[in-house]
């Protein structure tokens, strides 16, 4: 291995799970680049079943634990990443992936070939919860500048999550962390990923060198409110990227009304399989009035009763016999229908 020898503190959030979080530090332990440090981010409650207790028994230096001393919540438990003492480089981790023996020294040697970078990540594999392989993430380029992150998030080319990317700890700090105002960290780390990369531009190593995990805890926590306000805030950065880069405002004028329109489909299609008392007052209307108002702000068309499968989405929840019907045949059919 040439070049310059790196350091690299990798940063694991945790709140539960003892055998998702041993696998995932077995898979850092094992790293075939030993210049590291693993920082577990704990809540006061992380030790319900014994999850740090088993961290402790491993006894490995390389392991720290910052635990709270108070009950946190996702937000305030992540905001803290940014005042911890970190290594040049740093990634975060989810607790319940796993990185692949070589990651680390791909990223090494990824950084050695283009220390002008300042976003680095690799391909990787989709896991289910018991670790079984379900598919390759999309293909990425070698690099990305920002305009071309941008279209790729915005058209949806790109698999975004925060596990696999790595970047300079500094400017990670500067830009005071990953952002803690979305709510459920959604679409935090597509702003974070998007503003590291404006610095300079994204490296990829097209080999897949870690495996993102799919299972009921990924797939369930996003409630539809949640998801529609997260996405709101992130249209709010959309309209400010516009006003300070007119690169970036061409991408987004270009890409924006595709974006929203599918974002819609995907919420409607959500609304559709959620009971109406779970809602919270949530409706297909009214989260096309809340887009269609920030559509306006960014000087988009917004069009999305256009669409078949929004204007069917809609009919079926206004009658209440047919949302009954559709729920129950979702119970039956879990595949997508619209």
């Amino acid at each position: 291995m040439s070049g310059k020898t790196n350091h690299f503190s990798i940063i694991i959030p945790f709140k539960s799970g003892k055998n998702y979080l041993l696998d995932c530090l077995h898979s850092v332990i094992e790293q075939d680049y030993p210049h590291f440090d693993i920082i577990i981010l704990a809540d006061n409650t992380s030790n319900i079943d014994d999850a740090l207790d088993a961290v402790h028994a491993l006894q490995n230096s390389k392991i720290s634990i910052q635990a709270s001393d108070q009950n946190i919540d996702i937000l305030q438990n992540w905001g803290r990443i940014k005042d911890l003492s970190k290594n040049e480089y740093m990634t975060i981790l989810g607790y319940d992936d796993v990185l692949e023996k070589s990651f680390l020294s791909s990223i090494n040697d990824l950084i050695n070939q283009q220390p002008e970078a300042s976003l680095y990540h690799t391909h990787f594999n989709y896991i289910d919860s018991k670790s079984a392989f379900i598919k390759t993430c999309q293909p990425l380029p070698s690099r990305l500048n920002a305009s071309a992150y941008l279209e790729y998030a915005l058209n949806e080319k790109i698999d975004i999550m925060a596990t696999g990317y790595v970047f300079k700890s500094s400017d990670y700090d500067a830009l005071g962390g990953i952002p803690t105002h979305y709510p459920n960290l959604i679409y935090a780390d597509l702003q974070l990923w998007l503003d590291l990369t404006k610095k300079s531009y994204l490296a990829v190593d097209p080999s897949a060198q870690f495996s993102f995990r799919i299972h009921e805890s990924t797939t369930k926590t996003s409630k539809d409110k949640i998801l529609l306000d997260a996405f709101i805030l992130f249209l709010d950065y959309l309209n400010a990227l516009k006003t300070v880069s007119p690169a970036l405002g061409k991408i987004i004028q270009a890409n924006a009304q595709k974006f929203c329109e599918s974002t819609t489909k995907a919420i409607a299609h959500r609304l559709l399989r959620t009971p109406s008392g779970l809602r919270n007052g949530l409706s297909i209307d009214h989260m096309i009035e809340k887009i269609a108002g920030k559509s306006k702000t960014l000087g988009i068309s917004y069009e999305p009763l256009k669409i078949n499968s929004i204007r069917l989405a809609r009919t079926i929840e206004t009658y209440p016999i047919l949302n009954d019907l559709f729920l129950l045949f979702k119970k039956i059919y879990k595949k997508p229908v619209l």
